[in-house]
């Protein structure tokens, strides 16, 4: 049995960003195998693992981010430990060992996520309380001449309220970065394929609580996360964001403030 498997799912990325992720998984202690779903149009990232041990999946369609995911999951070696992996991440050394020495110690840990820091350092502040309607709103789509005055709601919603050098419970984690037990993911199913994309981290979140398992925060460990907003971007991005906001609410009820 592997130490852990991890999956990684493309689309259209820069190479170099790809490898440099996968470099650094491949290099965590024990026995670790990564797994690659390509949801691109065409294969032109294979290249892009070239002389790493990789198992690498062109499907030839986009699939979702969660689908491509359980795609790796239910395929994968058998692991004690699943990562679920952006491939814009750089995980720093040890930060595996690290955050799988932590799960052994709390057996009531069945996801657990490390620090995430931006490329100049500082935190990203990605863990999150339960949403509402006016949250994701807020934090999406309001003007940043508003920010002053939804300083105080935001700060609780990124859970800045508690901050980001202790360990705490996270109630919505995200999916840049999730270290499960294999068998508790396999459990709840691995992510909900409704979800196109967004919300499908924070629906695994809540089905893991549900089955009695804590989702918690372990800032020893960390990542730099060179990410961009995809709901920024376009009204395509936007409009996928609306959808799976619908579908996330209409699973779990609606908050709306």
């Amino acid at each position: 049995m592997r130490d852990c498997t991890a999956s990684m799912v493309l689309y259209r990325n820069p190479p170099a960003v790809v490898r440099d992720a996968a470099s650094s998984f491949l290099n965590t202690d024990g026995s670790v195998m990564l797994y690659v779903v390509d949801n691109s149009p065409e294969d032109a990232l294979r290249s892009a693992f070239d002389g790493l041990p990789v198992a690498y999946h062109f499907g030839g369609e986009n699939a979702g981010y969660g689908r491509a995911h359980n795609r790796a999951i239910f395929e994968a070696e058998p692991s004690k430990y699943h990562l679920v992996l952006n491939p814009d991440i750089l995980i720093h050394a040890g930060a595996i060992r690290t955050l799988i020495r932590f799960m052994d110690l709390h057996p009531d840990i069945g996801m657990v996520c490390p620090r995430v820091l931006n490329e100049d350092g500082t935190d990203q502040c990605l863990n999150k309380r339960y949403p509402s309607v006016m949250d994701l709103f807020v934090r999406r789509f309001a003007p940043h001449v508003l920010d002053p005055l939804l300083k105080t709601r935001m700060d609780r919603y990124e859970m800045r309220d508690i901050g980001y050098d202790r360990m705490c419970d996270v109630e919505a984690m995200s999916g840049a970065f999730m270290l499960c037990r294999t068998a508790v993911l396999k459990k709840v199913g691995g992510f909900d394929p409704r979800f196109f994309l967004y919300f499908e981290d924070f629906d695994l979140s809540r089905r893991i609580q549900r089955e009695g398992h804590r989702t918690v925060y372990c800032p020893e460990a960390s990542v730099t996360h060179y990410w961009t907003r995809g709901a920024h971007r376009s009204m395509r991005m936007a409009a996928i964001f609306v959808v799976s906001m619908y579908r996330y609410f209409g699973k779990w009820g609606w908050t709306w403030l």
